[in-house]
Protein backbone atom coordinates (compact mmCIF):
# COMPACT_ATOMS: atom_id res chain seq x y z
CA UNK A 1 0.00 0.00 0.00
CA UNK A 2 1.32 3.02 -0.91
CA UNK A 3 1.18 6.39 1.82
CA UNK A 4 -0.68 9.36 0.83
CA UNK A 5 0.77 13.06 0.31
CA UNK A 6 -0.78 13.76 3.64
CA UNK A 7 0.97 10.79 5.35
CA UNK A 8 4.45 11.80 3.72
CA UNK A 9 3.42 15.31 5.04
CA UNK A 10 2.85 14.01 8.36
CA UNK A 11 6.70 11.96 8.54
CA UNK A 12 8.40 15.11 7.25
CA UNK A 13 6.57 16.50 10.73
CA UNK A 14 8.18 14.89 12.58
CA UNK A 15 11.42 15.94 14.59
CA UNK A 16 12.74 12.49 15.40
CA UNK A 17 13.12 11.24 11.74
CA UNK A 18 15.58 13.44 9.35
CA UNK A 19 15.71 10.93 6.93
CA UNK A 20 11.71 9.88 5.10
CA UNK A 21 11.97 6.86 3.39
CA UNK A 22 9.91 6.26 0.40
CA UNK A 23 9.81 3.03 -1.13
CA UNK A 24 10.87 3.20 -5.07
CA UNK A 25 7.40 2.23 -6.43
CA UNK A 26 5.70 5.20 -4.94
CA UNK A 27 3.83 7.00 -7.95
CA UNK A 28 5.85 9.22 -10.01
CA UNK A 29 2.84 11.63 -10.26
CA UNK A 30 3.14 11.62 -5.72
CA UNK A 31 6.58 12.23 -5.67
CA UNK A 32 5.69 14.81 -8.73
CA UNK A 33 3.36 17.14 -6.39
CA UNK A 34 6.07 16.85 -2.81
CA UNK A 35 7.82 20.26 -4.08
CA UNK A 36 4.44 21.66 -4.18
CA UNK A 37 3.29 20.33 -1.28
CA UNK A 38 5.77 20.92 0.84
CA UNK A 39 5.72 24.96 -0.21
CA UNK A 40 2.32 25.02 1.08
CA UNK A 41 3.40 23.90 4.30
CA UNK A 42 6.09 26.12 4.60
CA UNK A 43 9.18 24.72 3.82
CA UNK A 44 12.12 26.00 1.18
CA UNK A 45 13.17 22.87 -1.13
CA UNK A 46 16.50 21.50 -2.14
CA UNK A 47 15.21 19.45 -5.05
CA UNK A 48 18.30 17.07 -6.58
CA UNK A 49 16.80 15.48 -9.48
CA UNK A 50 17.98 16.01 -12.70
CA UNK A 51 18.79 14.98 -16.22
CA UNK A 52 21.47 12.42 -15.33
CA UNK A 53 21.99 10.51 -12.26
CA UNK A 54 24.29 11.16 -8.81
CA UNK A 55 27.20 9.05 -9.57
CA UNK A 56 29.91 10.12 -7.06
CA UNK A 57 30.58 12.80 -4.81
CA UNK A 58 31.53 15.43 -7.72
CA UNK A 59 28.35 15.08 -9.31
CA UNK A 60 26.53 15.27 -5.65
CA UNK A 61 28.15 18.34 -4.81
CA UNK A 62 27.06 19.95 -8.48
CA UNK A 63 23.67 18.96 -7.99
CA UNK A 64 23.73 20.73 -4.76
CA UNK A 65 25.18 23.83 -6.73
CA UNK A 66 22.09 23.96 -8.84
CA UNK A 67 19.33 23.19 -6.99
CA UNK A 68 20.41 25.93 -4.36
CA UNK A 69 18.77 29.35 -4.00
CA UNK A 70 22.23 31.23 -4.48
CA UNK A 71 25.47 30.04 -5.24
CA UNK A 72 26.07 29.51 -1.63
CA UNK A 73 26.09 25.61 -2.30
CA UNK A 74 29.55 25.39 -4.34
CA UNK A 75 31.00 23.04 -2.72
CA UNK A 76 35.01 21.47 -3.20
CA UNK A 77 34.02 18.46 -0.67
CA UNK A 78 31.76 17.31 1.90
CA UNK A 79 33.17 18.83 4.69
CA UNK A 80 32.51 22.52 2.85
CA UNK A 81 28.57 21.20 1.82
CA UNK A 82 28.15 20.93 5.60
CA UNK A 83 29.21 24.24 6.09
CA UNK A 84 27.49 25.84 3.27
CA UNK A 85 24.20 24.14 4.40
CA UNK A 86 24.78 25.10 7.88
CA UNK A 87 24.70 29.10 5.85
CA UNK A 88 21.14 28.62 4.36
CA UNK A 89 18.64 31.26 5.63
CA UNK A 90 16.33 30.33 8.29
CA UNK A 91 13.30 32.16 6.24
CA UNK A 92 10.77 29.42 5.57
CA UNK A 93 8.56 28.71 8.85
CA UNK A 94 9.28 24.81 8.64
CA UNK A 95 12.72 24.50 7.28
CA UNK A 96 14.33 22.51 4.24
CA UNK A 97 13.39 19.20 2.56
CA UNK A 98 15.78 17.93 0.49
CA UNK A 99 14.67 15.61 -2.13
CA UNK A 100 16.80 12.52 -3.48
CA UNK A 101 14.25 10.34 -5.92
CA UNK A 102 17.09 8.57 -7.31
CA UNK A 103 19.63 7.69 -5.21
CA UNK A 104 20.42 4.19 -6.32
CA UNK A 105 23.73 5.01 -8.89
CA UNK A 106 25.38 6.80 -5.91
CA UNK A 107 24.87 4.00 -3.72
CA UNK A 108 25.53 1.21 -6.10
CA UNK A 109 29.19 3.48 -7.11
CA UNK A 110 29.98 4.38 -3.98
CA UNK A 111 28.03 3.43 -1.01
CA UNK A 112 30.13 5.63 1.39
CA UNK A 113 29.62 8.69 -0.20
CA UNK A 114 25.98 8.14 0.22
CA UNK A 115 26.57 6.97 4.36
CA UNK A 116 28.48 10.61 4.82
CA UNK A 117 25.71 12.49 2.70
CA UNK A 118 23.44 11.28 5.31
CA UNK A 119 26.13 12.23 8.51
CA UNK A 120 25.69 15.33 7.20
CA UNK A 121 22.00 15.94 6.42
CA UNK A 122 21.62 14.22 10.22
CA UNK A 123 23.93 16.65 11.27
CA UNK A 124 22.04 19.63 10.11
CA UNK A 125 18.72 18.61 10.95
CA UNK A 126 20.02 18.73 14.65
CA UNK A 127 21.29 21.29 14.53
CA UNK A 128 19.20 23.75 13.04
CA UNK A 129 16.55 22.07 15.23
CA UNK A 130 18.04 22.36 18.05
CA UNK A 131 19.17 26.44 17.39
CA UNK A 132 15.98 27.37 15.61
CA UNK A 133 13.24 24.63 16.21
CA UNK A 134 13.45 24.33 11.68
CA UNK A 135 13.68 20.84 10.53
CA UNK A 136 16.10 19.81 7.88
CA UNK A 137 15.10 16.77 6.36
CA UNK A 138 15.56 14.63 3.38
CA UNK A 139 13.30 12.76 1.26
CA UNK A 140 14.40 9.73 -0.74
CA UNK A 141 13.47 6.71 -2.56
CA UNK A 142 15.02 3.82 -1.86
Amino acid sequence: MSLSLGQILLRVEDPGTPVVWLDPSIPDSLWASLPAALHRAGYSVLNLDGTTPVTDAASLLERFASAAPAPALLSADLSALRQNLLRLPNDSHMGWVVLFRAPEQLRQNNEAIFEELLEILEFIHESRYEIHQRMFKLIVRD
